[in-house]
C-alpha cells in the first residue's frame, strides 16, 4: 500500500486522458501551405490532437489556432476549381 501511494499521487498530478500537444512551431500563412501542400496534412494532425485533448480551448496557443485556420483555408484554395488560374 505504501509503495503504491507515490504512483497514485503521480497519476493524480498528471491528470487523466490525453494532454495537450506541444506548440513549439513557427507561425505559417495560408500562402505557405499552398506552396507546401504536404505540410497541410501534418498541421491538420496537430489540429486534431489539440481538439481531442483535455486542454481547455482557451489554453490553445495562438500559433496553433492560426496555423490550423491557415492550413484549412489553403486546403480549400487548392481544392477550388479556380486554384490553377491566377
Amino acid at each position: 500500500m505504501i509503495r503504491s501511494t507515490p504512483l497514485a499521487i503521480g497519476l493524480l498530478l498528471t491528470g487523466c486522458g490525453s494532454s495537450a500537444p506541444q506548440a513549439g512551431m513557427p507561425a505559417r500563412t495560408w500562402k505557405y501551405y499552398t506552396a507546401n501542400p504536404a505540410e497541410i496534412e501534418l498541421m491538420q494532425k496537430i489540429c486534431l490532437q489539440w481538439s481531442g485533448s483535455n486542454a481547455p480551448a482557451v489554453s490553445e496557443p495562438a500559433v496553433i489556432a492560426a496555423n490550423c485556420r491557415a492550413a484549412a483555408f489553403a486546403k480549400s484554395v487548392l481544392k477550388s476549381p479556380n486554384a490553377g488560374s491566377k
